[in-house]
Order: C-alpha cells, then structure tokens, then sequence
C-alpha cells in the first residue's frame, strides 16, 4: 500500500459515482482480486468510511474474503464433519445427529459471513425453549464453536467467531442425590456387610480370608494378583 494519497488518487480502493447518484466501492484483496462493496452508499464519507475499514481489516491481518462467506453453514459443517482427521465413528455419527437434528433447522441456511453472536445466542435460547436439556444443547454450541473456529484460523472465511455467547459451552449437571444415614442402613440390611479379612502372598499369587457375619472363611480361589484379590475383598 502507498504511504500517502496524490491528489485525485486513493490510497487504497476506488469509488465510482453511479449514475443513481449513489457511491460504489472496490479494492484489491490479498489474492490480487478486485472485491466489491456489498451495497453502495448515499454518502461518499460513507464509501471511505467503509474502505478504511477494510484497509485496516487487511493490515492487521483479520480481512475475510466476503464471496467465501457466502457458502452455507450446513454445507461447510458437513465438510468440515467429513474432513476430520482422526474423528471416531461413533464421534462422528454424534456430530452429524447434532448438525441435523439441532443446528441446521435454523442456521443451516444462514451463509457463514452472515452469522452473528445475536442470532447463535437466539438458537440457544429456542433450543432450550424447545425442551433440549442443557448438556445437549451445549454439545450441539461447542461442535459449531469448533466449525467456525476452523472458518476463522485454517480458511480464513471470518474475521472472528461469532460464538461468544458465555457460558453456552458448559454442561450443568444437577447435584447427585444422597443417601439419608437411614436410606445407608437400610441398604447395609438388604445387602450385608461389607466383608473384612486379610489377603497373604502363597505359592502362585495371593490367598484371600474374609470375615462375614462373624465367621471367617477362606476363598477357593488364588488370585493372580494382589489387585485382583482387593478387588474381590
């Protein structure tokens, strides 16, 4: 890019007045080819205000080609599901039953560069609106925090990624319920004690002795290993 502006040539861009009186926009993206602006504008402060924007997009590295962003959300999903190096098939079948059951209904359609932190926190909320528990609605919001982030660092399709909505990740399990003292006794009665004894090393791996209901008793197997034998305690 230039330093400076002669007179009568912009720095970075075109504008062109159309014959409607209205200001159409150009520049030159980093492959070299002439972009367009997606509406025109009233004003011509308008028009620069845009291209400056972009300029400064371009500098600081977070320029997104705008005709990439127009593919689909559902369509680059799929791909990006497909493409997955390394990805279980049960890992995969997941993903693909969230994409489709979950996220395409409402965002399938939606071209990527149309995509807002406004409209994913909307499909949250219907999600969960809709009787969708928390924990699968947070799967379904970090599979496509997943996609979009490979939209954002590996194709460049984003500038930024639009799911930042806090919290919309985490899984909320409800507290475990827990035994009352009299809920633990009554299953002690049901189930007898727990045993006790002792296990002892002999020829070829570990003896076990354990005490039930006041008796102890020796068990007809020797276990390989120590573990084994605890285990079986």
């Amino acid at each position: 890019m230039a330093k400076g502006n002669r007179p009568g040539h912009r720095r970075f861009g075109n504008i062109r007045r159309l014959p409607s009186g209205r200001y159409q926009v150009s520049y030159l993206g980093l492959d070299g080819q002439r972009r367009y602006g997606p509406e025109t504008f009233e004003r011509k402060f308008d028009a620069e205000r845009f291209l400056a924007l972009i300029e400064a997009q371009i500098y600081h590295g977070e320029w997104a080609d705008p005709e990439l962003g127009k593919v689909e959300l559902r369509d680059y999903a799929e791909r990006w599901i497909a493409q997955r190096p390394g990805l279980r098939p049960r890992t995969s079948d997941l993903y693909f039953w969230l994409l489709r059951k979950h996220i395409a209904p409402t965002l399938g359609a939606v071209p990527l560069g149309k995509l807002s932190t406004a409209m994913i926190r909307q499909w949250r909320s219907e999600l969960l609106g809709l009787g969708v528990s928390v924990s699968v609605a947070a799967k379904a919001y970090r599979l496509l925090r997943a996609v979009l982030t490979t939209a954002v660092d590996e194709d460049k399709i984003l500038a930024r990624n639009p799911c930042r909505v806090r919290g919309a990740g985490d899984e909320q399990t409800g507290e475990r319920p827990v035994l009352t003292v009299a809920q633990v006794f009554e299953l002690a009665d049901l189930l007898g004690r727990r045993s006790f004894g002792n296990i002892r090393k002999v020829i070829g791996g570990y003896r076990l002795r354990y005490a039930r209901n006041g008796q102890m008793h020796a068990h007809p197997e020797v276990f390989a290993t120590r573990s084994a034998a605890e285990w079986a305690l």
